[in-house]
Order: C-alpha cells, then structure tokens, then sequence
C-alpha cells in the first residue's frame, strides 16, 4: 500500500514538529477584504485585507490502547495557542506554526480550538476526539511590502552563482527554513547542488 505523507505541524519558534494521526478530508480557506462606503451616492472604497484563516478537522483516536486522547494528542495541540514566546518588546506571543502537506504551506498561528469527545474507556477516559481548528495567517508588515508577500501567486527566480536553496527562501520568504517547499516543487533529489542559469518555480505559501 502507498505511504501517505501526512499533514506536519511545525513550531517555528520551538522548532518541535508533529505530524496528526489522521489526515482531513478537507480544509477551507477564509479570505476577506474591507470596503467603505461614505456618503449615499459615494463609490465603495477599499480599506484593506485581511489576514487568511484555515480551519481544518482533526481525528484521534486512542481506543486500541485505551490512553487518554486529550494527553496523547489534544493537549500538543491547545499547547500552540499559549503565549509563551517573548518579543522585543517584552510581551508574550503564541508561537509562529508553519503547517505544510505535499505542495501545501501555511504559516500562521493557532487562533481556535474546538473539541469533541465521541468515546470513552470502561473508566471514563475519552480515547477519541474531533478537534476542529482555525489557523490565522502569520506575516510581518516587511513581508507584506515585499515583491511576492505570502499568498501570491507562484513566481520564477532564476539561480545565480553561489545561491543556496536556503538563501533563496530566506529571500523569497523571509525564512531559510522554508527551503523543502521550494525542493518539492522543483523536484531537486539534491537541494545543494544549483546551477547557475536554472529557473526555479516559487510557490506560494497559502
């Protein structure tokens, strides 16, 4: 049977990943813009967009072992919604996520959590859960400003002498980390050697 690659949530702060134990069969993709009207007779006017959300339906289940759902797989998740990270200016943030599955890349935070638990053990214990979540779109106002911000369509960058896969994502998307995004979709079997002159395909992250 094929090995299907399951969807991985990465803490990009942390740099601790997980992968969830079962796939959804869907996600769905919020995208509103802010438009004014002043005045009756005035043209609509835009007033900005607004940042992405992805919500997405998880399952776990835990029956064969009879272990706790809630410690073996929801607790990882409402872990990401904890302020927990501090920024210069001495607040507390969640931690940055990226979530990526095959050619699909989300960077974002973990706005909202929804839990269901539809079994329980001879004890008590829930040993299955639904868990419905809701990821906000992560960026910074430098990257909005730039060339290809995240959810651009996909665009071309032309390798020139030197030039790391690391390098390009760090100029493409502000983050070496993000090097594995542009390998896949370029198909490199070997992301370290690039060759002057060849053109490669820039995905953009959702």
């Amino acid at each position: 049977m094929p090995q299907y690659e399951k969807l991985l949530i990465e803490n990009q702060d942390s740099k601790d990943k997980f992968n969830v134990q079962y796939n959804p069969d869907k996600y769905s993709i919020e995208k509103s813009a802010a438009w004014e009207e002043k005045g009756k007779q005035a043209d609509l006017q835009y007033g900005g967009a607004a940042r992405k959300s992805i919500s997405l339906e998880f399952f776990f289940d835990t029956y064969a072992d009879r272990n706790d759902v809630r410690t073996e797989y929801v607790q990882k998740l409402l872990a990401l919604m904890e302020p927990t990270v501090s920024t210069s200016g001495g607040k507390k943030r969640p931690p940055i996520l990226l979530l990526s599955w095959g050619g699909f890349a989300f960077r974002s935070v973990l706005e909202k959590l929804s839990q269901s638990y539809t079994m329980f053990s001879e004890s008590g214990v829930p040993v299955r859960a639904v868990v419905n979540a809701t990821f906000k779109q992560y960026s910074t106002a430098e990257e909005g400003s730039r060339n290809n911000p995240v959810g651009d369509p996909t665009k071309t960058h032309r390798v020139t002498q030197g030039q790391t896969l690391s390098a390009i994502a760090e100029q493409e998307y502000s983050d070496p980390g993000l090097w594995r995004i542009i390998a896949d979709a370029n198909g490199l079997a070997d992301p370290r050697r690039l060759e002057p002159g060849m053109l490669l395909v820039i995905p953009a992250l959702i």
